[in-house]
């Protein structure tokens, strides 16, 4: 029983830690649109805390920022939420054998279109605009997110998982 206590102690510590680390770089990075370690963080996390604690730091820092950012709006919260959920489900299930830096990598590409498209939906409802119209003057920066979240898994996650 002592050790089950300890053990949820240091997994809601690095739950707080981690949910801290990915709020605070998404803020100190917003000066430069789409270019975070948002997917980075959320391939790292789900590859070396599997699903669940990966689940509540997502849960939890999809609320904070939703809260800093937003005020909870609800057309743009859930697409948020299920846009980085969709990482740890996806590695934690069915990639969940892929450890390849490269391979997770473009797994980030495939994560960061997917965020970036979720968005189309409530933009066409809130705005009534159209929705190709949306995705074309969208696409250069989801290319940043991209491009971003590529170059940041191919080059730290490495180095990253050696340390944890």
């Amino acid at each position: 029983m002592k050790n089950s206590s300890k053990l949820a102690i240091k997994d809601i510590t690095l739950i707080a830690a981690f949910t801290t680390i990915l709020f605070v770089q998404e803020q100190l990075l917003s000066f430069i649109p789409n270019v975070q370690l948002t997917v980075f963080l959320l391939v790292f996390y789900s590859k070396k805390l599997g699903l669940i604690k990966t689940l509540v730091i997502t849960l939890v820092y999809v609320i904070l920022d939703s809260l800093f950012m937003g005020g909870m709006n609800i057309y743009f919260t859930p697409v948020m939420l299920i846009g980085w959920l969709i990482i740890p489900i996806t590695l934690c299930t069915i990639f969940k054998n892929v450890n390849s830096n490269i391979i997770l990598s473009i797994l980030g590409v495939i994560y960061s279109f997917i965020y970036s498209w979720l968005y189309i939906i409530p933009n066409v409802i809130l705005f009534n605009i159209d929705w190709f119209a949306y995705f074309i003057a969208d696409i250069a920066w989801e290319i940043v997110l991209a491009g971003s979240s590529f170059i940041s898994i191919l080059v730290l996650y490495n180095p990253m998982s050696k340390l944890y």
